[in-house]
């Protein structure tokens, strides 16, 4: 993974926050067609909770920025063990 993967990362947290259709956005993260971790956005809060699956932790950011670190960081996990 390299800083390119984190801006995905980074735009794909941002568009959860600017797509108001929903009052709770849901983005799911995979590598290697696993997927890892689940995002939830929460517009009425602007709390990110990253729910990651090995091993299973779940944390609340109020920060587009922290949640993913979290989320670049669980992938990485999972790229080093490979």
């Amino acid at each position: 993974m390299n800083q390119v993967s984190l801006v995905k990362i980074i735009n794909r947290l941002g568009a959860m926050q600017t797509d108001v259709n929903e009052l709770v956005q849901v983005r799911r993260f995979e590598l290697f067609g696993i997927e890892l971790c689940k995002v939830t956005y929460k517009h009425a809060s602007g709390i990110y909770e990253v729910e990651e699956y090995r091993p299973y932790q779940k944390f609340e950011f109020d920060n587009s920025d922290l949640a993913a670190i979290e989320i670049y960081d669980c992938l990485v996990d999972l790229q080093t063990t490979f």
